[in-house]
């Protein structure tokens, strides 16, 4: 398994960042790659899952599985596309007069191979990094620009 992580400072109340990061008419905005919402049963809720399709580009079908939801502190998925799985966790804090988001994303490929650990090492990890980078900055975007009532 690979760890990258990512962190965002939003000046925003914790209630929210909380509330936009899980109200999925705003995920097209702000996750990467996010193309729609296939279907769901009970999530963001402890148990709940979320099966989601990426744009063209992007990876696929994605099937989340709520392992931890602690509102206002923490949100863990497992999760499984056509090329990796892993969990990735989200937390969230208040900082000053921001809310800092926190994400660490934990995978792993599902093709091996004798490459397997150098093709990760040198180009999938920077591109997940960048991927939660990328969403996180967009978050921060969409939730200050609603949070000033510019949006």
């Amino acid at each position: 398994m690979s760890r990258v992580s990512a962190s965002a400072a939003v000046k925003a109340s914790l209630a929210e960042v909380w509330d936009y990061y899980f109200d999925p008419v705003g995920w097209p905005a702000w996750v990467d790659g996010f193309g729609r919402v296939a279907s769901e049963t009970g999530y963001p809720d402890a148990g709940g899952s979320l099966r989601w399709v990426s744009t063209p580009a992007g990876r696929g079908t994605v099937t989340e599985r709520v392992v931890e939801h602690e509102p206002r502190r923490i949100h863990r998925v497992s999760f499984e596309d056509p090329e990796t799985t892993g969990q990735l966790t989200t937390t969230f804090a208040i900082q000053g007069g921001a809310t800092v988001v926190q994400q660490e994303l934990d995978y792993g490929l599902r093709e091996g191979g004798p490459f397997a650990k150098l093709t990760d090492r040198l180009f999938i990890r920077s591109q997940m990094r960048g991927s939660l980078g990328r969403s996180l900055a967009r978050l921060k975007l969409e939730v200050e620009e609603a949070a000033a009532g510019t949006q």
